[in-house]
């Protein structure tokens, strides 16, 4: 049964990377509940990462399930639908995904499934009506997880399977249906969205992996005006064509990713609204008060406009774990972050050490 637009208003509300472990944070929930309080979304998508920790769940299976309900519980108390798509830490638990799947089925107001025969889980697709109109798709993905050195990317069967429901639903409509899509990991066309400079230049961002000695910052003239990018896309090492596939036709109007906790951030990219959603979880390393969540409104016209939420506006600038808080602050975001983390420690210990010498020798 297709969910119904309302007023020609359908709104879409992604949670991305709550990534809890075996104790859900206050704060994750807290912004989680201001956030429906002020929106009353008509579906909410968790876009992967719900969960990681092989030390914290060690393959419990009733603390895998009672950690999904208290992450879901603000939605599934309300009535409210929603759906999921897994990310690359889902799985560390120690529980598969299709297992977490069946967790997720237990669930008031789950209304997500898996498509038998193609690669990963959860593949599925949402029609959202008006009457008895189809007038909306929404495709959730599952973007799988690392290789031996970086990031996998959706695979081909998964695309013919986009291709081949697409183009079903042309046939019966005698046009496409407008369309978005969520997944975890983002699509490697998220780079045009990006300026490449000088590592001097103010807030630029260093890349890695496919982008190692290169320093970014958002092109301003392409992306909303209050977006941010703390950290450098992780995208997969290589192009797998899916946004070539979805740029077809023209049916796909965003696509709309988690995965870099530090960014938030959307633009067009060959007329499809291509962004980021900022991670939403306080046990793992995010942007500050800046975590949050994305609102998708989608119009009964094909029309769609985006913006996010954010902790500091909904819920102020008091978290309930202080130190936990302040401690996620210094994570690095990444192997290349943390190396050259550690290189500035030690220089300036190097530093240090040298003018207390320099002192020393200085007053014999």
């Amino acid at each position: 049964m297709a969910l119904q637009f309302k007023n020609g208003l359908f709104k879409i509300m992604q949670i991305a990377d709550v990534q809890e472990g075996s104790k859900v944070s206050p704060d994750t929930l807290n912004l989680i509940n201001a956030a429906i309080d002020k929106e009353c979304p008509d579906l909410v998508v968790f876009s992967g990462d719900q969960i990681w920790g092989k030390s914290s769940f060690k393959g419990n299976k009733e603390t895998v399930e009672r950690v999904l309900r208290e992450i879901t519980s603000p939605v599934s108390s309300r009535g409210i639908p929603f759906s999921i798509c897994f990310g690359n830490h889902d799985r560390q638990v120690g529980v598969s995904n299709k297992e977490q799947l069946e967790i997720y089925k237990k669930i008031d107001g789950f209304i997500g499934e898996d498509t038998p025969d193609i690669d990963g889980c959860a593949n599925h697709v949402i029609e959202i009506a008006e009457g008895d109109e189809i007038k909306y798709l929404l495709y959730l993905i599952d973007s799988h997880t690392s290789l031996t050195i970086g990031y996998d990317h959706v695979h081909e069967n998964q695309i013919e399977w986009y291709k081949r429901t697409r183009d079903e639903y042309e046939a019966k409509k005698g046009t496409v249906i407008p369309s978005v899509v969520i997944q975890h990991i983002p699509v490697p066309e998220v780079m045009e969205l990006l300026l490449e400079v000088k590592k001097s230049v103010k807030g630029s961002v260093q890349g890695f992996r496919n982008h190692a000695g290169k320093w970014y910052v958002l092109n301003k003239e392409r992306v909303n005006e209050v977006g941010f990018m703390k950290e450098s896309p992780a995208d997969p090492m290589e192009n797998g064509s899916e946004f070539t596939a979805m740029t077809e036709k023209g049916d796909v109007k965003g696509i709309y990713f988690g995965h870099d906790h530090n960014n938030s951030f959307n633009g067009k990219v060959n007329g499809v609204d291509v962004g980021y959603t900022q991670g939403a979880g306080f046990h793992v390393y995010g942007p500050g008060l800046d975590r949050g969540v994305r609102i998708i409104n989608l119009h009964s016209d094909g029309e769609l406009n985006t913006y996010d939420l954010r902790y500091r506006d909904l819920v102020g600038t008091k978290v309930k774990e202080r130190l936990r808080y302040a401690i996620l602050q210094l994570m690095p975001t990444n192997f290349y972050d943390a190396v050259n983390r550690g290189l500035k420690i030690i220089a300036a210990i190097i530093g240090i050490v040298a003018a207390i010498l320099l002192i020393n020798y200085l007053l014999k």
